[in-house]
């Protein structure tokens, strides 16, 4: 899929705001560009533009970090796994081809559509909001992993709503089960903020802002569609490692080993991700 990006900007010197911000915009309209609303993840993820500015994300990196996963013995051996925010289910087509039973679930009517439409041998479907996995009686303890890829946690405005989450992720699990956690890494997003740049995708021009603001990771995504004017903030909460493994532990899960990528090299600072390995003790 042909991506060009046309222009890039870094940050102003004296604002650290984007340069054109600084000089061309109005105070009102620099807070344009971030309006959004707490659950902003519902229609965006169900749009087609969404699946065209991302249709990029790889099949051959989601396939690569269950391998490298499986090679190294580190999630046990292949049985019953949620994949928790599957989106179009590029890593539970992976780890269903590494033998594992898979229930995939994403908030995404689009997503799950767009998965169940590829490789669905051994893999069942379904359509449900994170928040809402504690709920389902069906799923208690009934997975030998629970995996959460690629900065699937952390959208939410109430730190209670990410505790309901992980309590979700614990009650899934069988004692001894294991759970995996793939968030971006803080202080490499700190360190390498785009702050604008415009993409070409499918013949439509994204204007993208990202901020650092108030403890959210924000994405400004201006575009048109059809003839019409299209505006989509993303938010996830700046969940570094040290608040990751607290939450873990907090509701009762030990940390086995926190990797910085997908070749499962050790975590550092400047480490593409932050990918935790937890355990549900067995006692």
């Amino acid at each position: 899929m042909k991506e060009l990006i046309v222009r890039r900007h870094g940050l102003c010197q004296r604002t650290q705001d984007m340069p054109h911000f600084c000089d061309a915009k109005s105070e009102e309209m620099q807070e344009d560009v971030w309006k959004t609303d707490s659950e902003w993840f519902k229609p965006w993820f169900n749009t087609e533009a969404y699946h065209v500015l991302y249709g990029h994300r790889s099949e051959s990196e989601a396939t690569h970090a269950v391998s490298m996963l499986s090679a190294q013995n580190v999630l046990g051996q292949p049985a019953r796994v949620l994949d928790a925010g599957c989106g179009a289910g590029r890593h539970a087509r992976a780890l269903a081809r590494e033998g594992w039973t898979v229930e995939a679930f994403d908030l995404s009517e689009a997503s799950i559509h767009e998965a169940r439409a590829k490789e669905t041998l051994n893999i069942a479907y379904h359509c449900l909001d994170l928040r809402d996995l504690l709920s389902q009686t069906k799923w208690h303890a009934s997975f030998d992993l629970v995996t959460n890829f690629f900065t699937s946690l952390g959208y939410f405005e109430d730190e209670s709503e990410h505790e309901a989450v992980v309590k979700g992720f614990v009650n899934a699990l069988k004692p001894g089960g294991k759970l995996l956690v793939d968030f971006l890494n803080v202080p490499q997003v700190e360190a390498n903020l785009i702050a604008s740049e415009t993409v070409s995708k499918q013949g439509t021009m994204f204007h993208i802002h990202r901020r650092i603001h108030e403890g959210w990771i924000e994405k400004s995504i201006q575009f048109e569609w059809e003839g019409s004017p299209q505006h989509h903030v993303e938010r996830v909460r700046a969940l570094d490692r040290s608040h990751l493994t607290a939450l873990l532990m907090r509701l009762g899960l030990e940390v086995c080993h926190i990797w910085g990528d997908y070749d499962l090299n050790e975590w550092t600072p400047s480490s593409p991700r932050c990918m935790i390995l937890a355990e549900l003790p067995s006692t």
